[in-house]
């Protein structure tokens, strides 16, 4: 069985990617899995935080 990542977990997933992104193949698409996520376990306030913590407005993502 696997073991559910926690919002620590999925945020260093995040951390991980953001450099990559527009350099590395599926970087975005980590990203948003991460997110999409966050949002489902943790809810959409802390997807909202993890965007603005990692500036990821400024590759395209919005709050919502």
């Amino acid at each position: 069985m696997v073991k559910a990542k926690t919002l620590e977990e999925w945020r260093q997933e995040i951390k991980r990617e953001v450099r990559f992104v527009d350099i590395k193949p599926y970087s975005h698409n980590i990203i948003n899995i991460s997110l999409q996520a966050i949002a489902s376990r943790f809810g959409r306030d802390e997807a909202n935080k993890a965007i603005r913590d990692f500036h990821l407005e400024e590759f395209g993502w919005k709050e919502s």
